[in-house]
């Protein structure tokens, strides 16, 4: 019985290590990348509208909070308002 409560414990502290990697890894890859609401983004004209901006609502998970308006986006919303190249 000790044995199975440290291997659960071992499990449980790798699990933990893991998962607050992903969100260092994360945050270190949108820091670059500007942050706009949507409304804001559609009352810009074209030729200020960055290619590459990330939703500041923190309840939307990836690809839904990043949006590419130069064809190249994972978001099918995205996809809708300034195309992609291959959405089917």
């Amino acid at each position: 019985m000790r044995l199975s409560l440290m291997s659960r414990l071992a499990f449980a502290a790798a699990l933990a290590g893991s998962l607050a990697a992903t969100v260092a890894v994360r945050a270190q890859n949108d820091q670059g990348i500007p942050v706009m609401t949507l409304r804001a983004a559609l009352q810009l004209p074209p030729s200020q509208l960055p290619k590459v901006f990330r939703s500041p609502n923190p309840y939307q998970d990836y690809p839904y909070n990043i949006h590419r308006t130069d064809g190249l986006s994972r978001n099918p919303d995205d996809c809708v308002r300034w195309g992609c190249i291959d959405h089917r």
